[in-house]
């Protein structure tokens, strides 16, 4: 038996070895933004930063290397990403949309894998979505620059967190305000240390709610306007709805208006920047009073409360510092119909699924019919083996049948029915040879009568 058992185990080493080979996959017409970086370098969407620390002395803010490459031990052959290479340094890449995103009517859906690759020590994994604003220039993107959402895993020393901050013009202060989502209260570590890619995704609804999932489980969920930390009042959103009328005459004003303190993200939510022993620069650009909110309907019908405004969305952006590199990222996706992500997903992340040991030893023979032999010797001879060794020698057939032994068989102990079929077969015997007995007797009589 230890040998066939040894010889089923090379032969599921030998199928878990083999590698399933990556399916390229269709960009989807109604998504604003799709990336799965399978053409293997970066294209001309993607622009690197080029801003720079000092002005005279030209000195790149963001000097850190990205690369589109296979991931380093490659679950889908031939599947590449975007991957952030330079430990210890800023690195900062964005691509515009198709089409500007306006928050509306629709849902909004964002989500990316994330892997790395080699566990995290500090830094941050995030997304941005950029602002729409006549000064954007993605030549020029840093953490300075305007961004709408902020959403994505982000780690250092023990602290796990999965960020998801909006924007938020406050119509009163006339300044951008950061609200962040509270954390999930489940242990996320495990997405950070086990260097498995991860789905990361948002769902923004019209009715004010949020959904974070992370590989399709659900692990938080809650209200854009009361379920953030510093939430956003109806009475904030009828403000702004009221503002936004007037925004046209108070233009000139607005634009001398500037929030006073340091960016919430940088202090409070980046825990990158307190890692790395530097403070960045304050986020100005959030509070930028040329990014105006869009200027969306009052929805009514959500029991009485106003519909969440955001302002339009341009780009998407990387821009990030981690500790540790080869922080992988593939199939980007932001559309507003969750049947387009449901299938985006299938084509992508469906590819990933490992298949059950049942199911995937079936789908080894198709390359290798030999497998059947194995199988059959390996599986089948082994039931064989233990019928013969375990079962008695008995009729297959109902229950209640008798047993039945070979001649080779040492004597058995005659059961109570066999005693009686034994007892039965010597009164026959006995009464057969008295009937004889008494036949010859009678013979010698005739024989003297005849004569």
């Amino acid at each position: 038996m230890m040998p066939l058992f040894f010889v089923l185990c090379l032969c599921w080493c030998h199928i878990s070895g083999a590698q399933n080979v990556y399916r390229a996959v269709s960009i989807p017409d109604q998504a604003y933004f799709a990336e799965t970086f399978d053409e293997g370098a970066l294209d001309r969407k993607w622009v690197l930063s080029k801003a720079v620390k000092d002005e005279r002395a030209k000195h790149l803010s963001y000097n850190g290397e990205w690369d589109v490459e296979e991931s380093i031990q490659p679950r889908l052959l031939g599947n590449k990403g975007l991957v952030l290479k330079s430990p210890g340094r800023h690195h900062a890449i964005s691509a515009y949309l198709r089409n500007i995103y306006h928050f509306k009517d629709k849902p909004l859906i964002l989500q990316y894998e994330v892997s790395f690759q080699k566990g995290i020590d500090c830094g941050g994994a995030y997304i941005k979505l950029l602002s729409q604003s006549d000064d954007l220039r993605l030549s020029q993107f840093s953490d300075a620059t305007p961004y709408t959402i902020m959403f994505g895993p982000d780690k250092c020393s023990s602290t796990h967190k999965i960020h998801f901050i909006f924007s938020h013009h406050n119509p009163i202060t006339r300044t951008y305000e950061e609200k962040h989502a509270r954390q999930p209260e489940m242990d996320i570590s495990d997405y950070f240390t086990d260097q498995q890619p991860h789905l990361y995704t948002l769902n923004l609804y019209p009715d004010n709610t949020f959904e974070i999932l992370v590989d399709l489980t659900l692990v938080n969920k809650g209200s854009l306007l009361e379920d953030m930390d510093k939430p956003v009042t109806s009475s904030d959103e009828k403000h702004k709805q009221e503002y936004s009328t007037n925004e046209a005459s108070d233009l000139n004003l607005e634009q001398h208006i500037r929030s006073d303190g340091v960016d919430g993200l940088r202090n409070d939510c980046t825990e990158a920047s307190v890692c790395e022993g530097s403070s960045r620069p304050a986020n100005s650009g959030s509070n930028n009073p040329k990014n105006q909110p869009s200027t969306n309907n009052i929805d009514k019908d959500n029991k009485g409360k106003q519909q969440f405004t955001m302002s339009p969305i341009a780009a998407v952006g990387f821009e990030l510092w981690s500790l540790t590199g080869d922080v992988m990222f593939d199939n980007i996706l932001l559309c507003d119909d969750l049947e387009v992500a449901k299938r985006w997903t299938e084509d992508t992340w469906g590819q990933r699924q490992t298949p059950g040991i049942i199911e995937k030893l079936l789908m080894a023979t198709v390359k290798r019919p030999w497998l059947w032999g194995v199988y059959v010797f390996t599986v089948g001879l082994p039931i064989i083996l233990f019928v013969s060794l375990m079962w008695p020698d008995k009729r297959f057939g109902p229950p209640d049948q008798d047993y039945y032994y070979k001649k080779t068989d040492e004597p058995q102990t005659d059961g109570p029915q066999d005693v009686e079929e034994h007892v039965t077969h010597n009164h026959s015997e006995n009464q057969r040879v008295k009937t004889k007995s008494r036949a010859v007797k009678r013979a010698p009589r005739n024989a003297d009568v005849t004569s």
